[in-house]
């Protein structure tokens, strides 16, 4: 899936992170929390495993946070707009795609940064990029598929008018490649793994996107509150799942590998296209005005707007919120 942008300063003012938590907590309290869980969305996405995880490793409780696993990201997005889920795990376009449409939400963790998990592979006539012209390409009816082909095509001076596309969710990639149905497919891991072990061949990945598909946590700023605690506990789940995945790869990759049907030696290999930043890396990138963050989702709101994907620029200065992380830091 996505995820790129321009570089990112990771410069961590640990003091000055200290005194901003201590303000900072007295404000983000209140209003008593419900009994009902957190409903977290995700789609089958290698960046997002961590949080199922954290969950078999019995770091959520169901009766604090419940993971809905959904088919697409677009079903994820249609899910976190109509209020289904409170949380999901999406990526920045996405995220600057439902702020120009006016929904009130805060991103609160960065997930991961793409390199190279993100990708366009085809079958082994495709030649190259320019080879597209006049194939079928499946996209899966997101911001983010409709990003990176744009991004590729522009390498070749191509436009997705070059191209026949065939709209194919996430979850039918695999099929419809392997049927014939396509000639490429704009894809992420664990999909894009299987489809180069079946004899794919990849034309472009987001390594030539540096920085510009990042997925994020975000969640509905009036669940906020409601879910304080909740949160809490994804946050610590997702790092606890993080340092178990570097002290324990072999039994976390085994793990993995029952539910997206990867070997181990595949997830290793798809994990080498992310990069997922730690708890001092995320609050360097949430904190601050404007925070790192903020200026990467400018950067890339120029791009989409450049490339028709955004109507206008969207601005994140009053959604991105360090503070939940903060109250992580300080316990």
């Amino acid at each position: 899936m996505p995820k790129k942008r321009l570089s990112v300063a990771l410069v961590v003012v640990a003091g000055v992170f200290a005194v901003l938590a201590i303000e900072t907590l007295e404000n983000w309290s209140g209003k008593p929390e419900t009994e009902t869980p957190l409903l977290l969305g995700t789609n089958l996405w290698l960046g997002y495993e961590p949080l199922f995880l954290a969950s078999d490793l019995g770091h959520f409780d169901e009766n604090s946070v419940r993971l809905v696993e959904c088919a697409s990201s677009s079903q994820v997005i249609r899910q976190f707009r109509d209020n289904t889920i409170q949380a999901a795990a999406l990526t920045m376009d996405e995220v600057l795609l439902l702020r120009e449409r006016g929904l009130d939400l805060r991103v609160v963790l960065v997930l991961d940064i793409s390199q190279g998990g993100d990708a366009i592979v085809a079958r082994a006539d495709v030649q190259d990029l320019a080879d597209l012209r006049g194939r079928r390409v499946g996209v899966e009816n997101s911001a983010l598929g409709a990003f990176v082909l744009t991004r590729a095509l522009k390498k070749v001076d191509l436009t997705v008018k070059d191209v026949t596309i065939v709209s194919v969710e996430a979850d039918e990639h695999e099929r419809a490649f392997l049927l014939d149905q396509i000639d490429a497919v704009v894809t992420f891991e664990p999909v894009r793994s299987r489809l180069l072990a079946a004899g794919a061949i990849e034309l472009f990945d987001s390594t030539e996107m540096p920085n510009e598909i990042v997925d994020v946590l975000v969640v509905r700023a009036d669940a906020l509150e409601e879910h304080q605690s909740h949160l809490i506990t994804v946050l610590r789940g997702w790092f606890q799942a993080l340092q178990y995945l570097e002290q324990h790869p072999d039994d976390a990759r085994r793990r993995l590998s029952v539910r997206i049907k990867l070997t181990p030696e595949q997830i290793e290999q798809g994990q080498r296209g992310l990069r997922a930043p730690n708890l001092q890396e995320n609050l360097a990138l949430l904190g601050g005005q404007p925070s790192a963050l903020e200026e990467t989702a400018s950067r890339l709101s120029t791009v989409m707007v450049d490339n028709a994907l955004l109507g206008k620029q969207v601005v994140l200065s009053d959604c991105i919120s360090a503070e939940p992380l903060m109250e992580l830091s300080a316990r």
